[in-house]
């Protein structure tokens, strides 16, 4: 017997923003460059055809955004992805025509990625709480928490998560 229930109001109005923001992510990725210098210099970091993908557990929900020539972003469909290499394992598939996944990001949760999409829970508080999970090189995960930190605190900066916290003075 399945106890599988229909998703309430609520949930459907999160999956619809995260939708939202995962569609708009190689748009927001792209532009965002021109109100954040920090941005930029994180998008400078990534080579050309870096490809990086974010996913929510349980949602259904994946957006997956190489960088092109010109330093924007672009939307890959997943039928374009290697289906003989695991996204994120740094391996090269077979097939010449493929795009691999340099990087995996993977909510655990819808709550989780609504919380980090909403600016109501910043990176660090989710990554510190294990909220998702990453795969790939360390040097190029560390451009992409820095990037999307800077392009959150710049869409949220309204937001108490984002907001520049004050420094402790040490006498």
């Amino acid at each position: 017997m399945s106890t599988h229930t229909q998703p309430t109001l609520r949930e459907k109005a999160k999956m619809l923003y995260v939708r939202i923001l995962l569609r708009m992510l190689p748009f927001l990725s792209t532009n965002m460059r021109y109100l954040s210098h920090k941005v930029q210099d994180e998008i400078d970091y990534l080579d050309v055809g870096y490809t990086f993908m974010l996913e929510v557990k349980g949602a259904g929900l994946t957006s997956v955004c190489t960088k092109t020539e010109r330093g924007t972003f672009r939307r890959v469909p997943l039928d374009e992805i290697a289906v003989d290499v695991e996204p994120g394992s740094g391996l090269a598939s077979a097939d010449a025509d493929a795009v691999t996944v340099d990087y995996v990001i993977a909510f655990r949760s819808l709550d989780y990625a609504f919380q980090c999409f909403s600016g109501a829970k910043s990176l660090q508080d989710a990554l510190a709480e294990r909220a998702f999970t990453t795969r790939g090189p360390n040097n190029t995960g560390v451009s992409l928490t820095y990037m999307f930190t800077a392009l959150l605190r710049s869409f949220f900066f309204w937001r108490r998560a984002y907001r520049n916290q004050p420094v402790a003075s040490t006498r």
